[in-house]
């Protein structure tokens, strides 16, 4: 009788009010709840899973989503992404580009071979689009992060705008694809540029 009864006042609602605001989270605590951030209730996450991978976190008693889980594709480009805006990546392709071409106008003043004065030339309009593509990564970056917007829309609104064009304008194309190449290689650069620094800050 006893463990009926104790069952059911563990299952009966209590009659004073609970403050559901103070709860927090504890789970390296004793028992492990958080709030909902739909329903405010102290609830322990629940894990949807697909294939074995988990997807994301719910709570038992609305069904919200608590906490989103990255894939492994998500998290690989994640470290090629930075919350932090900084023109200094864009300085060093600047600095790139100048170097080159310095290299182009010595090769054409002392009469170096043309196999150098080549590679000047590349240099100088490969680092200086990735130059261009950088700046322009980062002012559409810091735009979307002065008017608290995501950037992903200002993304799909520029590839609407290059697609509208380029079917538009044939003559485009060309441009159009030097220029997003330009930008896929930069990203390659940066974001490579950013993981290594950062895994050797993790690792020091």
């Amino acid at each position: 009788m006893s463990s009926t009864s104790s069952s059911s006042n563990r299952h009966a609602p209590s009659s004073r009010p609970q403050r559901l605001t103070t709860i927090t989270s504890n789970f390296a605590g004793g028992n492990g709840t958080v709030n909902c951030l739909g329903c405010n209730r102290a609830m322990v996450p629940r894990v949807v899973t697909y294939y074995g991978q988990p997807l994301r976190s719910v709570c038992p008693f609305c069904g919200a989503t608590f906490m989103k889980f990255s894939s492994g594709l998500q998290r690989l480009l994640r470290h090629f992404q930075t919350r932090s805006l900084s023109f200094s990546a864009f300085k060093w392709l600047t600095l790139a580009t100048l170097c080159f071409g310095l290299l182009g106008a010595v090769s054409d003043w002392v009469k170096l071979p043309v196999n150098i004065s080549l590679y000047a030339a590349f240099g100088t309009i490969g680092f200086g689009l990735m130059a261009l593509a950088e700046l322009f990564v980062q002012c559409v970056e810091r735009m979307a992060a002065k008017l608290c917007h995501e950037s992903n829309y200002y993304w799909a609104g520029f590839t609407a705008i290059a697609i509208i064009s380029a079917n538009q304008n044939h003559d485009l194309v060309n441009n159009l694809l030097l220029f997003s190449l330009a930008l896929l290689i930069r990203g390659l650069i940066v974001g490579s540029v950013r993981a290594l620094s950062g895994s050797k800050s993790y690792r020091a």
